[in-house]
């Protein structure tokens, strides 16, 4: 038998996509504050043109090479609004994608998209604690027949494998999502996602049963998880990560954050993560001995930037020769930036098969906006949002004009994502950025009592008063109620004033009267702390999230704010005064 040799694996890998198929414009400071630069930064043209060198460098060096996606492809921007997986199973098969692991977001509707983006995808997708064997076999549209999926394996109690071989070497992958992907996302109820730890370490055992010394996890567990995982599950070698958007490595030579170092490593496991968006690109080089044990470790992320830069967003003020080849001999000298060109097969099939329904939107003006509208989650000393009210009263009104006799909405702070500068407000800009998730708005009857519990829960949620949150964009905005949260009061007694809007004025909701109210899909089903709002009589609008605000924007010639706020949010006693009488 022939002695295996030391080999060199090379694996590029990317996280949290979010369909961001084109560059985005990013603000850089260089050298000092005072030297700001716009550039056109990622997009997957760029991508693809990273990966080709990558690939490249690693043939000329004779290593092996991988090409990895750590979750949440589906959702971020018009080009998921407009086409939904499609689209992006279209642009990850031209990168060339190795094998890519489950995220959140793909599950934000449901299993059949996600059905949808496996017929349609060239490569394997991963999913070891997803454990879909008990799927219905009368659904219309089920995934556990679907190949291209790598799910959990209940006889054994693991995840599924991909094994690769180099050299005479194997080298093993495996995959784990987020544990609470029922809270986070909407799985259907008859494939539920299991805890991670115990297969992950049942994984490992089947792995170097087979002779796989070289373990890699594809993990969209979030960085902080992944940590503890490595913490407590020897023999993985490399968890490549995703979910919480963590761009490790120092870019304060561009402005931009200082995270952990690249590669950060607990115990025997180095971690990765490449942050979001198709901004940036991680790379890494495991040197492997002759028994398939990795001796080394060496690599980084790389922001991807174009060769143009200005002084501002809109690339209206240009910078002077001097200034831009001052600006371009500091970035080429970064060993943290990649500038390359975008490749132009890809960037071609892009504008000619997806952009142009995306520039119709883009030209389309739904309303003008006087003032710039902020938005925060959590109210601050400033106060609330002032675009979730907006946004929630457009759930309302479209409920209304599709002949539904709704009272009330509430929508959940996180499904907000920007605040809106002062100016024409596009379609594209709502559909594509402002309400990005294509979720459907759900009419739905309830209690006050009901609605009583769910304000509470999901800001318990979101402050982690009392609970385990998960993250502040549980946080609840309101139409047509008004409520007052005391936070110092015991859990239960928290929302002391709610309050419904009958004809010019307010009246106290009734504990045992039935109200319709709507709200998205994701806050309707009990999610991060609505668990109340969950009911059995309940039906979609027929209009997503964005199309509502988009058909209320229009009957609007500017975008009036509400005359007071009705959230009345208090952290102690003496802050009662701030907020409207009893």
């Amino acid at each position: 038998m022939t002695a295996r040799q030391p080999f060199s694996l090379t694996i590029a890998h990317i996280n949290d996509t979010h369909s961001h198929f084109e560059s985005t414009p990013v603000s850089l400071s260089l050298e000092s504050e005072d030297t700001r630069v716009y550039a056109n930064c990622g997009g997957f043209a760029r991508i693809a043109s990273a990966v080709k060198h990558f690939r490249q460098q690693a043939e000329h060096n004779q290593h092996g090479f991988l090409f990895l996606h750590a979750g949440d492809c589906f959702q971020g921007t018009l080009y998921y609004s407009l086409f939904k997986g499609k689209a992006n199973a279209d642009m990850l098969n031209r990168l060339g994608i190795d094998a890519m692991a489950i995220g959140n977001h793909e599950l934000d509707q449901g299993n059949g998209p996600v059905a949808d983006f496996l017929d349609d995808i060239q490569f394997p997708l991963l999913a070891g604690n997803w454990h879909v064997d008990d799927e219905a076999k009368d659904k219309q549209k089920r995934v556990s027949d679907k190949p291209a999926l790598m799910a959990y394996v209940p006889e054994h109690a693991r995840a599924s494998t991909l094994i690769k071989t180099y050299a005479g070497h194997q080298v093993g992958l495996f995959s784990l999502a987020v544990e609470q992907m029922a809270a986070l996302a909407h799985p259907d109820h008859d494939t539920p996602f299991l805890p991670a730890t115990q297969i992950a370490k049942n994984t490992v055992a089947y792995l170097r049963a087979q002779g796989v010394n070289t373990i890699i996890l594809l993990s969209h567990l979030g960085y902080d998880k992944d940590k503890e995982l490595a913490a407590a599950v020897k023999g993985i070698d490399v968890i490549v990560g995703g979910h919480t958007h963590v761009l490790q490595g120092d870019f304060q030579n561009l402005g931009l954050a200082k995270e952990d170092p690249y590669g950060y490593k607990v115990n025997d496991t180095w971690i990765v993560q490449a942050g979001c968006h198709a901004q940036s690109i991680g790379r890494f080089t495991l040197s492997i001995d002759e028994n398939g044990r990795p001796a080394a470790f060496n690599g980084q992320n790389y922001v991807l930037l174009g060769r143009s830069l200005a002084m501002d967003a809109s690339r209206e003020q240009q910078l002077t020769a001097a200034s831009y080849q001052s600006a371009r001999d500091y970035l080429n000298s970064q060993s943290n930036v990649l500038i390359l060109p975008s490749d132009l097969d890809l960037k071609h099939y892009l504008q000619q098969t997806y952009r142009p329904q995306v520039a119709r939107l883009e030209r389309d003006i739904v309303t003008d906006v006087p003032e710039r509208l902020r938005h925060v989650r959590v109210p601050d000393r400033e106060g609330g949002s002032d675009v979730a009210p907006l946004v929630t009263e457009s759930f309302l009104w479209a409920a209304r004009e599709q002949g539904i006799d709704a009272e009330f909405a509430i929508h959940n702070a996180g499904g907000v994502r920007v605040g809106l500068n002062a100016g024409p407000l596009s379609a594209a800009l709502i559909a594509g950025t402002l309400l990005p998730f294509a979720i459907d708005v759900i009419a739905y009857r309830v209690t006050g009592k009901q609605i009583r519990c769910a304000l509470e829960g999901a800001i318990n949620n979101a402050t982690n008063n009392g609970v385990a949150g998960l993250g502040t964009g549980s946080f609840p905005y309101c139409a047509a109620i008004r409520y007052r949260y005391e936070a110092w009061r015991p859990m239960g007694q928290r929302i002391t004033q709610l309050e419904i809007k009958r004809d010019e004025h307010w009246v106290s909701m009734d504990d045992d009267h039935q109200y319709t109210g709507v709200s998205s899909s994701y806050t309707a089903q009990g999610k991060e702390g609505y668990d109340a709002l969950q009911t059995g009589r309940r039906r979609s609008i027929g209009l997503s999230m964005a199309e509502c605000f988009i058909q209320y924007a229009r009957q609007q010639t500017t975008l009036a704010l509400p005359s007071q706020p009705l959230v009345c949010y208090l952290h102690t006693p003496d802050q009662i005064q701030t907020c409207w009488s009893q």
